[in-house]
C-alpha cells in the first residue's frame, strides 16, 4: 500500500502516525485525569459522609446506652449537619430510606417532605435513586442535574450517600463537577497546545530529516543510475567487440590452418627439391670424376700418338687404342647422356621451384650446352675411330702425316676437357649451395610451420578467452541490468511511485 510512496511521504506519514498515537495518548490521559480528578472528589465526599456517620454512631451508641432518647439523638444530629459547611458552599443532606428529606441546609422548606417524585431537568429522580442505592448497597454514589444556590442553571452534580440502618436514615453530600470541568479544560488546552507544537515539530523535523536523507540518495541514486546506463552502454559495446574479436578469432584460425596446410605442402616439396639437388650433386660429381678420366685417357692419346709418330711400326697397336678411345667414347656419350637428363630433371626442378630456381636453370642449361659440346665432340671421335678402322690398311702409310693432324685434333679435345671439367666442378659447386639453400629454406619453412602452428594454437585459445569475454560481458549486462533493478527500487522507496503522464 505505502510502497509507491517516497522516503519523504514516509517520515511525513511516520510522523503523522506518531502525532495520531500522541493525540490517542493525551485522550487517554485526559480521560484518566478526569477519573482521578473524579476520584479525588469521590474520596472526598466518602470521608465526608464517613465523619457524619462516625458522630451519628455517636449518637446511636447514646440511645443504646439510654444516655438520651431516640428523638433527642436524632434532634442533636440534626442540628450539627445544618451546621456542617464545607468547600463555602456545600453541605450535607439526611432523607429516609421511603424518600422523605429530613434536613437539607439549601432548602429548609421541605423538612420531612416526600420527594420521592422530585426529579431533576432531565427528568432523573434524585431522591428515589438515593433511596434506592441506600437500600441495596448501603452506600454508593450518584450522579444528577442540580443548580447552584442562587442560579437557575442546571449543573452536574455528584453525590455520596450512606445508611443508618438504625434509624432509617440515609446521609448525602454533594459537590458541583463544574470546577473539575474547568480544570479538565484547561488541561486539555495545554495538552492540546503541546500536541500542536509537538506536532509542528514532529513535521519540522520530519520535513528536516526527509529533506536530509532524501536529498543525499536521490544525489547518490542519479550517480548510480548515471553510472549504471554508462555500465550497461559499455557492457553491450563489450558485448558487441566480443562477437566481432570471436568471429576475426575463427576467420583467423581458418586463415592460420589454411596457411599452415600450403606451408605443410611447400615443406613436402622443399623436401623432394632438396633430394632431388643431392642427387643432382651426387650426378655431378659421378659426371667430374668421368671426365677427370677422360681427360687422363686424351693424355694417354696423346702420348699414344706420339709414341705411333716416334714408332711407326707399331701401328698395328692402333687397333687396340682404337677400342680403348670407343670404349672411352662409349663412356663420355654415356656421361653426356646422363649430364643431358640431369641438365633436364634440372630445368624441370629450376620451373617448379620458380623465381628461387632461376638461377640453378641458368645453370643446368650450361650444363646442357657442355653436354651437347661433348656429345658432339664424342660423336665425332667415334665418326673418326669408325673411319679409321675402315681406312685403317689404306692409311697406315699416311699414319704420319694424319697421326700429326689427329695429334692436333687430340689437342684440341684436350684443351677443351680442362673446360668441361671446370664447368662440371662449377656446376657441383653450384649444386652444393643450391642443396644449402634448400635445406636452409626447409629449416626455414619448418620454422614457419611451427610458429604457424603455435599461431593456430593461440588462435584457439585466443578464441576460447572471446567466448569467454564474451560471457563475462554478458554477466556484465546482467549485473548492470541487476544494478538498474535496485536503483529503480531505490528511487522507488527515495521519490515514491511517479505518476505517469
Amino acid at each position: 500500500m505505502f510502497e509507491r510512496y517516497g522516503i519523504r511521504v514516509k517520515i511525513l506519514l511516520n510522523c503523522l502516525l506518531s502525532v495520531i498515537i500522541f493525540f490517542v495518548f493525551l485522550v487517554w490521559l485526559s480521560n484518566f485525569y478526569w477519573n482521578v480528578l473524579i476520584d479525588t472528589r469521590k474520596e472526598r465526599l466518602k470521608n465526608i459522609i464517613d465523619i457524619s456517620y462516625t458522630l451519628a454512631k455517636g449518637y446511636i451508641d447514646s440511645e443504646k446506652k439510654g444516655l438520651i432518647s431516640r428523638e433527642e439523638a436524632q434532634k442533636r444530629m440534626i442540628e450539627n449537619i445544618k451546621s456542617i459547611r464545607y468547600s463555602e458552599t456545600e453541605y450535607i443532606f439526611i432523607s429516609t430510606t421511603n424518600s422523605f428529606l429530613v434536613v437539607n441546609p439549601s432548602r429548609p422548606d421541605v423538612y420531612m417532605k416526600d420527594m420521592s417524585e422530585f426529579k431533576d431537568s432531565t427528568g432523573f429522580k434524585t431522591y428515589s435513586k438515593i433511596s434506592e442505592v441506600a437500600k441495596t448497597k448501603g452506600e454508593g454514589f450518584i450522579s444528577y442535574m442540580s443548580p447552584k444556590l442562587g442560579s437557575s442553571e442546571a449543573i452536574e452534580k455528584l453525590t455520596f450517600v450512606k445508611l443508618i440502618p438504625e434509624w432509617n436514615w440515609i446521609l448525602g453530600t454533594g459537590l458541583f463537577l463544574d470546577d473539575v470541568v474547568e480544570i479538565l479544560k484547561k488541561f486539555i488546552e495545554i495538552l492540546l497546545i503541546s500536541c500542536i507544537l509537538c506536532t509542528a515539530a514532529l513535521i519540522s523535523l520530519g520535513l528536516y530529516f526527509a529533506n536530509s536523507v532524501v536529498k543525499p540518495l536521490m544525489k547518490v541514486s542519479n550517480i548510480l543510475m548515471k553510472n549504471s546506463e554508462a555500465l550497461s552502454h559499455k557492457s553491450k559495446f563489450l558485448s558487441e567487440s566480443s562477437q566481432r574479436v570471436q568471429s576475426f578469432s575463427k576467420d583467423q584460425e581458418a586463415s592460420i590452418q589454411s596457411t599452415a596446410s600450403a606451408i605443410s605442402e611447400i615443406t613436402s616439396m622443399i623436401a623432394k627439391t632438396t633430394e632431388f639437388s643431392m642427387d643432382s650433386a651426387r650426378s655431378a660429381n659421378d659426371i667430374s670424376k668421368k671426365v677427370e678420366q677422360g681427360e687422363y685417357s686424351i693424355k694417354s692419346m696423346q702420348d699414344s700418338m706420339k709414341r705411333i709418330k716416334e714408332s711407326s711400326f707399331k701401328l698395328k697397336n692402333i687397333e687396340k687404342i682404337f677400342n680403348e678411345i670407343e670404349i672411352k667414347t662409349k663412356d663420355i656419350k654415356r656421361i653426356v647422356a646422363k649430364t643431358e637428363l640431369l641438365s633436364l630433371n634440372a630445368s624441370i626442378e629450376a620451373a617448379r621451384a620458380g623465381d628461387t630456381g632461376k638461377g640453378f636453370s641458368v645453370v643446368a642449361l650450361e650444363v646442357g650446352n657442355l653436354a651437347q659440346m661433348s656429345g658432339k665432340a664424342s660423336n665425332e671421335i667415334q665418326h673418326l675411330l669408325n673411319r679409321s678402322r675402315k681406312d685403317v690398311d689404306g692409311i697406315l702409310q699416311e699414319t704420319i702425316e694424319n697421326v700429326g693432324e689427329g695429334e692436333l685434333r687430340t689437342s684440341t679435345v684436350s684443351d677443351s676437357f680442362p673446360d668441361i671439367v671446370n664447368g662440371i666442378l662449377s656446376i657441383n659447386t653450384q649444386m652444393g649451395q643450391i642443396s644449402d639453400a634448400i635445406k636452409e629454406q626447409e629449416i626455414g619453412v619448418r620454422q614457419i610451420s611451427t610458429a604457424m602452428s603455435q599461431l593456430n594454437d593461440l588462435a584457439l585459445k585466443n578464441s576460447g578467452e572471446s567466448d569467454k569475454s564474451l560471457r563475462a560481458t554478458e554477466d556484465i549486462a546482467k549485473v548492470s541490468e541487476v544494478l538498474k533493478d535496485n536503483i529503480e527500487t531505490s528511487n522507488l522507496v527515495i521519490q515514491g511511485a511517479k505518476k505517469k503522464s
